[in-house]
């Protein structure tokens, strides 16, 4: 079970690292060390359900039984999760970027992913981090999605300030008629 959940978040990361050399050339973007923070807290969550390392005490105690039918369950969430994030990175195609970023002549995408969710490849990535949980079933996989969900609910405010100067009312309406990660409800 291991070796799937590594190899789905291996190609997926790898996938990820290829295609950020498309991008457009950013007209700004946010500081070095804002941005390796994120990547120590991103790299911390993904040390706690991929090492056995992080089994000790309270984080290595069960919250789900161990069960074959549970663990597939979650390989199943974090494969639909990665596989709409990669969507939307797809979908996104040029304009988008590891860092906070506005791109050169940047424009508002709300087609595909971006028609049900302003953020779906932080949905994306949620739902393969709270499948990988499943799938880890120890308390150590919860508080990676609690850290994930930290992450992001620092990120997008931050990243929609950017956003709404640069496309303005665009932006506005776009937030008004579409939830930021979860389908009509936040």
């Amino acid at each position: 079970m291991d070796e799937v959940i590594s190899t789905l978040w291996a190609a997926f990361f790898g996938s990820w690292a290829l295609a950020g050399r498309q991008g457009r050339p950013a007209e700004y973007s946010e500081a070095s060390g804002t941005f390796l923070a994120r990547v120590a807290l991103f790299g911390l969550a993904f040390a706690l359900v991929m090492s056995d390392y992080c089994r000790i005490g309270l984080l290595g105690e069960r919250f789900l039984p161990d069960d074959a039918a549970v663990a597939w369950g979650g390989v199943v969430l974090l494969a639909a999760g990665l596989g709409f994030a990669g969507w939307a990175r797809w979908h996104l195609g040029q304009y988008w970027n590891t860092r906070i970023a506005i791109q050169e002549d940047h424009q508002l995408v709300r087609t595909g992913p971006y028609a049900l969710v302003r953020h779906p490849i932080y949905t994306g990535i949620i739902l393969g981090m709270l499948g990988t949980a499943t799938a880890v079933g120890e308390r150590r996989g919860l508080l990676a999605v609690l850290l994930l969900l930290g992450i992001y609910l620092w990120k997008i405010p931050r990243e929609e300030s950017w956003l709404l100067r640069q496309l303005g009312a665009q932006y506005a309406q776009y937030r008004r008629e579409v939830k930021a990660v979860i389908p009509f409800v936040f």
